[in-house]
């Protein structure tokens, strides 16, 4: 047969799994059972399904308090006559007053004697019951007070919790879309940029002066919209993209990228510059350092005005290589230095307005160098230029 103990059920509302584990551990040897909640509202929620026998409340727990989670329990009719015990690591006067206001009937501090706590439990659940200072009327009041405030806040909690899942669907919803969108959209690209590629070399017949002219703007053109979609689609693999580290020539990519850029850099009037002397093999994803220089590059191109420079520096050390983007430019302001590695953040100026771009380079740039283990900073002097730096470090594979 059943001790009376064993048909005695404890809700503990606690979010810290240490904790959780301990209080089930100890009352588990003496045939309580232990169900856990690890919030507020769960616990209210748990509340009204059963009649525990003991409530224990964490004060601290996040959300919906501990203090507002023992007035929305009082305000349960079942729940008159469960005592209701706050465990917590603040033991002064003030926090235990509002507690037992709140509608707590004993206060428990933490850490938890282990020994000790099984017969407070029995103590409460056999009739104790801790009192306050205050008047029994003013308690009443107060509580009655703090009931009508937390069925206002529960109400609050659920509709924020229900909206936030709306938004993690339609967050959900708008990768997919933009994901498509952008895969449908580089198909056709693709054959346009190849048909240009092949008109500039004069391998479908030659052209005149005038078309020639047209068709490098189409080029330059069709290269911004195609970095565009890139950047949109690498940012939207970015939460489930696994980076594949191996041993690369950092040369290797440097190639493509320069010869992109020198050309870039002469439409726009700059003057482009390259230090980059023999550098050993790192251990890197080839596509994700691909993107970051040439995001680090893009950017410096399009906040520069004509006739001023940028400069792509690498530097090998032995435990990591440095690779720095300088550039002349428009230059950011100290406020903004941290802001523009957040996704879709453009600084509010007409220059920066009158660019091209959706706000995503300096956000992918951060996390492939995160995603190395590498750091990447800004200094910058507005109306003479910035220099970005990214340090990534160096396996011992040399």
């Amino acid at each position: 047969m059943m001790s009376e103990a064993q048909q005695q059920k404890i809700l503990y509302i606690e979010d810290n799994r240490d904790n959780q584990r301990l209080v089930q551990r100890v009352l588990g040897a003496r045939a309580y059972t232990v169900l856990i909640a690890e919030d507020g509202p769960s616990g209210v929620a748990m509340a009204r399904e059963l009649l525990p026998a003991l409530i224990l409340v964490d004060l601290a727990i996040p959300g919906l308090d501990g203090y507002e989670t023992t007035t929305r329990l009082r305000s349960l009719p079942h729940l008159d006559a469960v005592p209701i015990i706050a465990l917590t690591a603040d033991g002064s006067f003030h926090s235990r007053e509002r507690a037992m206001v709140a509608g707590c009937d004993g206060y428990l501090i933490k850490p938890i004697d282990t020994r000790q706590l099984p017969g407070q439990i029995a103590e409460f659940i056999g009739g104790r019951r801790d009192k306050i200072s205050s008047s029994t009327d003013e308690a009443s009041v107060l509580r009655a007070y703090n009931q009508k405030l937390v069925e206002r806040l529960e109400q609050r909690v659920r509709e924020l919790s229900t909206a936030n899942a709306e938004l993690q669907e339609l967050d959900q919803l708008k990768s997919q879309f933009l994901a498509t969108l952008s895969h449908e959209l580089r198909t056709p690209l693709t054959s346009l940029l190849g048909y240009i590629e092949l008109f500039d070399r004069g391998m479908l017949g030659e052209l005149s002066s005038p078309q020639n002219e047209a068709i490098k703007v189409m080029r330059r053109s069709g290269d911004v919209l195609s970095q565009q979609l890139n950047n949109l689609l690498y940012f939207q693999e970015l939460r489930t993209r696994s980076f594949h580290l191996r041993s690369i020539h950092p040369q290797d990519i440097l190639r493509q990228i320069v010869a992109i850029f020198q050309e870039r850099a002469e439409d726009a009037g700059l003057r482009f510059e390259v230090l980059a002397s023999e550098v050993a093999p790192i251990q890197a994803d080839s596509s994700g350092l691909e993107q970051m220089i040439r995001s680090l590059l893009d950017n410096a191109v399009k906040f520069t005005p004509h006739g001023g420079r940028l400069r792509l520096v690498l530097h090998d050390e032995p435990s990591r290589l440095i690779i720095r983007v300088e550039d002349s430019g428009i230059g950011i302001a100290p406020e903004y230095q941290e802001k523009i590695f957040l996704p879709f953040y453009q600084i509010d100026s007409s220059l920066a307005r009158s660019q091209t771009g959706s706000g995503l380079g300096l956000a992918i740039v951060r996390h492939v160098v995160h995603a190395h283990g590498g750091q990447v900073t800004v200094r910058s002097i507005p109306g003479k230029g910035s220099m970005f730096t990214v340090v990534l470090p160096r396996s011992s594979l040399r």
